[in-house]
C-alpha cells in the first residue's frame, strides 16, 4: 500500500509535463466530483489533452511500458488460447503467452479487477503494457473479427436478433433452441466465472414485472450485478435448467438439480433450484467450491479453549455431538472439519446427507432420496449394518431420525448431527418436543455447539473509528469493562465491493453436558435454567464470543448488533 501512496497523481504528472494548467486541473476535479469518472478521461473528453498524452502520463504513473499495437504482431498460438469474448469483455489484447505469464495490452492499468479476473481464468501471472483504447479496439477487430462478445453486446445481440424465438418459447423444442444460442451460453459462463472469482455462495436470477435481476450472495449479503433485459429471463432460466438436467418444459412446479462446471482447471459443484412465481421462474444456483471451504477446525474461528474441548469431544468412542443454528450458518462445514480431523485408516466413517455437499476422501457418503422412500431413518437402519465407527446425520428432522441417532450412540457409535435452534440450551428442549425421553438425552448427548457467521472487516480498508452512542446502546455493551477500547470498521474499497467486509468467521457457543446439566435435563428444566447452569460451567454465549471478536478487531459492532437481535 505504501508504494501506491508514493505514486504521483495523474494531475501532477500532466502539470509537470506542461499539458494542463492549475485552472484546467481545478475544472477537471470539479467535474470528477459529480461524474465519478477518472480525471484523465475527463480531461480527454473536455479536449484539454489527447488520449496519447494521457497514455504517456499513465505509463509514467504506473511505471509500465507503452506499446504501439500498429507495429506489433500477435502470434497465432496466443490468439488461439485467449478467446475473443474475453478480449472484448475486458478490452485487452493478448500480446504473448509464456510459461506462467500472460502479457496483455490495456488502456486501464489501474483497473486491478481486470488483472485479477484474467489471473483467475488462466491460472497464470499477468503482465500489463499500456495502449490506447482505440488501438486496442482496432487490434481486437483485426485479430478476432467484429463479432459482438461483451456482456452488454451479448444482451443487445440476443434482444435484437432472436426476439421471435423468445415469443415462440411456449414449446419445449423452441425453449431448448433458445437456451442453446451461443450468446446465452457465453452470458451464463461469464456470470458463473465472475461469481466463482468473487467467492459468491449463491447466484439469484429473479424475474419481476418490469425487470430481471441477477444478484450474487457475498459473505451472506446479496449484491446486484448488471441486469439483462427482462425478455431474456426465459432463455437464461432454460439454459441453467439444461445444464442441471432439469425439465425445461416444466415451469409450473419447483425443480432441483445439480451440475458440475470446470472453472480455472477445477470442477465446481452447483446446486440449482427453480421456483414458479407470478412473473416467471426464480432460479437460484448454490455454488459449492471446495477450494473456498476451510475444512480445518483451526480455520473456523474457534477460541483456543473451545477448540481444545472440541478436540477432546470428537475423540470420544460414542455419544452424540449436535451442531445448531439457522440455515447457512456453517454447521455442515464445522462437522466436515471435525470428521476430517478424525478421518484415519483405523476408523470407518459413514455420512448420510440431503444432499451430499462435499465428497471427502476416505468417507462413505450416502445421499437420501425421499422420492423412492430412501429417507434418513431407512438409511441409518442400513448404515448400522455396515459396521461404522462414526456416523454423520445431515439433519435431525423427525422423531424417527433422532431415535435412530440415539440408538446408534448408545450402541457404541460417535454420531454427529445438526438441529435448527437459536442457541445450545434450546437443543435439549427441542429434542424433548420431538418426543425423546429426557433420560435418553442425558445418556446420549455429549455436547451441543451453536454457531453463527459474522462478516470480517476488510483488511485492505480497515480503519479505527469512534462508535456512536446509538451503536453502544443497541449493542448493550458495558463501557466500564471496555475502557480505552479501540473499535474498527472497513471504509469500503474495490476489494470488498465497498461493503467494508471481506470473508466471514464463526462465533460459537459450546455446551458440554456434565453431571449438573444431565440432572437438569432429567428434571425437564427450562431453557433458562439450562443456560444459567451452562454459563456457570464456563460456557461463553454467542453474543460474548462475538464481542470478543469485536474487541480483537475481527468484526464490527454492527455485526454484534445483528447477532444480538437475532436470538
Amino acid at each position: 500500500m505504501s508504494d501506491l501512496f508514493r505514486f504521483k497523481t495523474i494531475g501532477t504528472i500532466l502539470q509537470e509535463r506542461g499539458l494542463i494548467s492549475k485552472a484546467d486541473l481545478k475544472e477537471g476535479l470539479e467535474s470528477q466530483k459529480t461524474s465519478g469518472l477518472p480525471l484523465g478521461k475527463i480531461l480527454v473528453t473536455m479536449g484539454i489533452i489527447t488520449e496519447g498524452q494521457l497514455l504517456k502520463a499513465l505509463g509514467i504513473q504506473a511505471k509500465l511500458e507503452i506499446i504501439e499495437l500498429e507495429q506489433f504482431s500477435v502470434p497465432a498460438e496466443v490468439l488461439d488460447k485467449i478467446p475473443g469474448s474475453i478480449a472484448r469483455l475486458y478490452n485487452i489484447l493478448p500480446l504473448s503467452l509464456e510459461p506462467g505469464t500472460l502479457t496483455i495490452a490495456t488502456a486501464d492499468p489501474f483497473n486491478f479487477s481486470i488483472i485479477d479476473d484474467l489471473r483467475f481464468m488462466f491460472n497464470c501471472n499477468i503482465k500489463a503494457k499500456i495502449a490506447t483504447r482505440v488501438s486496442i479496439a482496432e487490434a481486437i477487430k483485426k485479430y478476432y473479427g467484429s463479432d459482438l462478445e461483451s456482456v452488454d453486446e451479448i444482451f443487445s445481440e440476443i434482444s435484437h436478433n432472436i426476439p421471435e424465438l423468445i415469443e415462440e418459447a411456449s414449446r419445449a423444442d423452441n425453449i431448448e433452441e433458445l437456451s442453446a444460442q451461443l450468446p446465452i451460453v457465453k452470458l451464463i459462463n461469464l456470470i458463473l466465472i465472475q461469481a466463482i472469482k468473487k467467492k459468491a455462495s449463491d447466484i439469484h436470477f429473479e424475474p419481476f414485472q418490469d425487470e430481471f435481476k441477477i444478484r450474487y450472495r457475498l459473505d451472506g449479503v446479496l449484491y446486484d450485478i448488471v441486469s439483462p433485459p427482462k425478455i431474456l429471463h426465459v432463455a437464461i432460466s432454460s439454459r441453467i435448467k439444461v445444464m442441471a438436467n432439469l425439465n425445461i418444459a416444466e415451469t409450473r412446479l419447483p425443480q432441483d438439480g445439480r451440475t458440475l462446471v470446470r472453472i480455472a482447471g477445477r470442477m465446481v459443484d452447483m446446486r440449482v433450484s427453480t421456483l414458479p412465481t407470478i412473473f416467471g421462474e426464480s432460479v437460484v444456483i448454490r455454488i459449492l467450491d471446495k477450494t473456498t471451504v476451510q475444512l480445518s477446525l483451526d480455520d473456523l474461528g474457534f477460541k483456543e479453549d473451545i477448540k481444545n474441548k472440541i478436540y477432546s469431544l470428537i475423540k470420544k468412542p460414542y455419544g452424540i455431538i449436535l451442531s445448531t443454528g439457522p440455515t447457512g450458518c456453517g454447521k455442515t462445514t464445522t462437522q466436515y472439519s471435525a470428521l476430517s480431523q478424525i478421518n484415519t485408516i483405523e476408523q470407518k466413517i459413514i455420512t448420510v446427507e440431503d444432499p451430499v455437499e462435499f465428497d471427502l476422501p476416505g468417507l462413505i457418503q450416502v445421499s437420501v432420496r425421499p422420492k423412492i422412500n430412501f429417507t434418513f431413518p431407512v438409511a441409518l437402519r442400513h448404515i448400522l449394518r455396515q459396521d461404522p465407527d462414526i456416523i454423520m446425520v445431515g439433519e435431525i428432522r423427525d422423531t424417527e431420525t433422532v431415535q435412530m441417532a440415539i440408538h446408534a450412540s448408545l450402541t457404541g457409535h460417535l454420531v454427529f448431527s445438526t438441529l435448527h435452534t437459536n442457541d445450545a440450551p434450546s437443543a435439549v428442549t427441542r429434542l424433548i418436543d420431538m418426543g425423546v425421553e429426557p433420560f435418553l438425552i442425558a445418556s446420549a448427548v455429549e455436547a451441543v455447539l451453536a454457531q453463527r457467521l459474522v462478516r470480517c472487516i476488510c483488511l485492505n480498508c480497515k480503519q479505527e473509528y469512534v462508535p456512536t452512542k446509538k451503536e453502544f446502546m443497541e449493542s448493550v455493551i458495558d463501557l466500564s469493562e471496555l475502557d480505552n477500547q479501540k473499535f474498527y470498521k472497513g471504509s469500503g474499497c474495490g476489494q470488498c465491493n465497498n461493503s467494508g467486509y471481506r470473508g466471514r468467521v464463526g462465533i460459537f457457543e459450546l455446551m458440554v453436558l456434565d453431571e449438573d446439566l444431565r440432572s437438569l435435563v432429567l428434571d425437564r428444566a427450562t431453557v433458562g435454567q439450562l443456560r444459567n447452569q451452562a454459563i456457570k460451567n464456563g460456557m461463553r454465549t454467542l453474543r460474548e464470543d462475538a464481542l470478543l471478536k469485536v474487541v480483537q478487531g475481527i468484526t464490527t459492532l454492527e455485526e454484534l448488533i445483528n447477532i444480538s437481535s437475532n436470538y
